[in-house]
């Protein structure tokens, strides 16, 4: 199946081109295809669901926070270990209602074809300057508060599954569908906490500015989302639990010590953030 507004040169030969580099390179889930002047990803099936003791954990976590329990299938990722057709949709229900997402260009059970929309913000932070990062991170707050504001959710906001190309941002990464199931303002502040905990101790980015920028990526967030109240609500109600999990894994800081860090620095912003509220 292809989107047919697509317009790729000789769609037979993209679909070839495709899956004879799907079929060389097996070991590889996402792939980079140029064909006919056009660059395209493959993006084949998640390699296997989640493990049980993450799912049960999560399913924990978001139960003690919103009394909801999720199905258990849903967080494990059952749909996108089995499928390609959950992640489709959800580009297709993103596209239409305006959120920057790649186009399909075509899509079977086993992969899809997107347009290639640039570097993943991720990698562009490891080369970018100080000054640049200090501009554009506080640009995605903002883009994601709007994005939020419009009644959208991610499910996997982290700088890795956004793009940046001809300085616009362009959202990737659709396989979770546990906003399916939570209130929005839930699936929406995991967005937000998931792209905070993905800037923080980044790249170039230090414990020091880790504890500058990320209140004033929170600050720009919420200024940027028409009605927050839901998102620090729901951040009041997390605060606690996320408390009791960094006391807990305080005697396993060695082993975890950047996951500790970061989770010490965003519970402090949180702080920070939520007394001024």
């Amino acid at each position: 199946m292809s989107d047919a507004h697509f317009g790729a040169p000789d769609q037979d030969a993209l679909v070839s081109a495709a899956e004879a580099a799907l079929t060389e390179k097996p070991q590889h889930r996402t792939l980079l295809i140029e064909h006919g002047g056009r660059r395209y990803i493959a993006k084949r099936l998640a390699e296997r669901p989640r493990r049980l003791m993450q799912t049960l954990f999560m399913r924990w976590l978001v139960n003690r926070i919103t009394g909801q329990p999720l199905p258990m299938r849903t967080l494990a990722l059952s749909e996108s270990a089995s499928s390609m057709d959950y992640e489709a949709q959800r580009i297709a229900t993103l596209a239409a209602a305006g959120a920057r997402v790649p186009r399909i260009a075509h899509r079977t059970n086993e992969y899809l074809l997107l347009e290639h929309c640039g570097t993943v913000v991720a990698s562009l932070l490891e080369k970018w300057a100080p000054d640049t990062w200090r501009s554009e991170l506080p640009r995605m707050a903002r883009e994601l508060g709007e994005f939020h504001a419009a009644g959208l959710w991610h499910g996997g906001a982290q700088i890795k599954n956004v793009t940046l190309q001809d300085g616009s941002f362009t959202r990737i990464d659709f396989e979770e569908n546990f906003g399916e199931f939570l209130p929005l303002p839930v699936t929406q502040t995991a967005d937000l906490l998931l792209f905070l905990n993905s800037v923080s101790l980044a790249g170039p980015i230090d414990e020091a500015e880790s504890r500058r920028i990320l209140p004033l990526l929170l600050k720009e967030y919420l200024d940027a989302h028409a009605d927050p109240a839901g998102i620090l609500d729901t951040l009041n109600r997390a605060r606690p639990l996320l408390g009791h999990i960094v006391g807990a894994a305080r005697p396993f800081r060695r082993y975890t010590r950047k996951s500790y860090r970061r989770m010490v620095i965003i519970i402090d912003t949180l702080d920070q953030q939520l007394s001024a509220a």
